[in-house]
């Protein structure tokens, strides 16, 4: 193995990239990088851009997180921690000016106006900021629901509008805006609606996340990527084209989302997702995952296409035939779906023979009766010819019999229990296709001891002691932590026995 010296420093740096990946999320990962910036002048000329490219302002969690943390609580510790910023050490190294990425995390106690004056008085101690395209901005919630007040609600309405207008004028050449607020605050919302329709018609990649509703007067924009997710089930959806766009998670509530909130032909009521190649269409809200009983609707009038469509995500979805139809006539070549079986059927409407994978996943846990889920399963791995076919699927708490099921198409499972079972083995002669299986064992070996896995493990053999025909060839074993030292190593033996073609083999430790 060569040392890392003699790496040249275009792999140097896709390993930096690596490690400062999470710099930009928030104060407390970029302190994290700088330890990297030290190790040598070689080191800090390949990663300096990587860590000095973001400024931050503010020490709240990371915009894809809600909540601060559970230990800062009292409105001092808020204040403190809202001014803390990397801005000052940017400024005297002088890279402030090679930065390219704005990030600001507020939390709001009593007073939300004091929090915009706050960035605008920050941001107005340097003039020159054309060199950023990137601003992420979060307003945070506590643990507490500290109750926000105005002196004046129509004031301070205007004033926000005002600042987030002086904003987009000193930060002139976004065209990535990422904005979240969990808080229902006219005034907030109306800061976010404000700097929205400042930017929306430069914006290339936007990632919307608060009841402020954008780019009602907005055509034509740049916009080819977009996050687009309801924060509460008040809010209405911004205003799109889809015409451009190329790539879009769509997080909507069943209840309140209408197609409508994508620009149409009056005349035709036609939407064409013309570019499109990406679509995301996904029902978490606050990191549930649970799917919706409600059906997302289509509105009579409306004709919606996918003409370019490749790539397809159903996330906790309740889909329907109706839904399904959308994108029977799209050239897909890859579905994910994650939700309930008997909806997973509906797939089979979509030409799946046509696709390089398929995944369908139900991690969440079957509510189905055993022999339901052995009939649905069957039923949809029984003829589908594209090159992968994954299928993962919480067991716990379902006694399947192994030969009740028949999965011929399926090249990789992945299972989720409390224990190993030997049901994964049992389901081996049953999925005659399979190249990969992972089982998650999370209670695996936690109460085990040495002598009592040594016994498990004997009778496992005694049983699989024939190998079997299988043309698995990557096996992936997640077991708990705290298991005795031989248990990695029985397991290991066992399925090498017992899988004559397997070629490699890893263990972890469950997360």
């Amino acid at each position: 193995m060569a040392a890392i010296d003699a790496l040249t420093g275009d792999i140097l740096q896709c390993i930096f990239r690596i490690v400062t990946a999470d710099a930009h999320k928030c104060l407390r990962y970029w302190k994290h990088a700088l330890p990297v910036l030290a190790i040598c002048r070689r080191w800090r000329e390949l990663t300096i851009h990587l860590v000095y490219s973001t400024v931050i302002i503010g020490d709240g969690p990371v915009i894809e997180s809600s909540y601060m943390p559970v230990d800062v609580c009292t409105s001092s510790d808020i204040g403190a921690r809202n001014q803390n910023t990397n801005m000052d050490l940017l400024l005297s190294t002088g890279y402030i000016k090679h930065s390219r990425e704005l990030v600001i995390t507020q939390t709001p106690t009593e007073y939300p106006i004091q929090l915009l004056v706050f960035i605008k008085h920050a941001l107005g101690n340097f003039c020159e900021w054309t060199g950023i395209r990137v601003l992420r901005l979060s307003f945070c919630t506590t643990i507490y629901n500290y109750e926000l007040h105005s002196e004046n609600d129509h004031e301070d309405n205007a004033r926000a509008a005002q600042i987030a207008q002086d904003i987009a004028e000193v930060l002139c050449n976004v065209d990535t805006l990422a904005i979240r607020t969990m808080l229902d605050n006219e005034m907030l919302i109306k800061f976010a609606e404000t700097l929205g329709r400042c930017y929306f018609g430069q914006l290339k990649d936007v990632w919307w996340m608060t009841p402020a509703c954008i780019g009602s007067d907005c055509t034509s924009t740049r916009l080819t990527t977009c996050l687009l997710r309801h924060a509460n089930n008040e809010q209405s959806m911004p205003l799109v084209c889809p015409q451009q766009l190329k790539s879009m998670r769509l997080v909507p509530y069943t209840n309140k989302f209408s197609w409508q909130c994508f620009h149409f032909d009056k005349q035709s009521n036609n939407i064409v997702f013309e570019d499109l190649t990406n679509l995301s269409l996904e029902s978490r809200h606050y990191g549930i995952r649970v799917p919706d009983d409600t059906p997302i609707l289509l509105e009579n009038e409306l004709n919606i296409s996918f003409p370019s469509l490749r790539h397809l995500s159903l996330i906790c979805v309740n889909i329907t035939p109706d839904i399904i139809q959308l994108f029977a006539a799209s050239p897909l070549t890859t579905v994910v779906f994650e939700g309930l079986l008997e909806n997973a059927l509906h797939l089979q409407a979509l030409n799946l023979n046509r696709l390089s994978m398929l995944k369908v996943s139900t991690w969440f846990g079957c509510t189905i009766s055993d022999e339901k889920f052995c009939t649905e399963s069957n039923a949809l791995f029984q003829s589908i010819e594209c090159a992968v076919v994954v299928f993962s699927v919480d067991i716990d708490d379902m006694a399947i019999n192994a030969t009740d099921v028949y999965w011929p198409c399926l090249t990789h499972l992945e299972l989720c229990s409390e224990y190993i079972e030997d049901l994964a083995l049992d389901l081996v002669p049953r999925v005659p296709n399979l190249v990969y299986l992972f089982v998650r064992a999370f209670k695996a070996g936690k109460d085990e001891t040495e002598q009592s896995a040594q016994e498990y493990f004997e009778c496992l053999r005694q049983k699989y002691s024939q190998p079997s025909q299988s043309n698995i060839t990557n096996v992936v074993l997640s077991f708990a932590t705290g298991r005795p030292k031989s248990f990695d190593d029985l397991a290991t033996d066992l399925f090498v026995h017992y899988l004559p073609k397997l070629r490699n083999i890893k263990l972890d430790n469950v997360v």
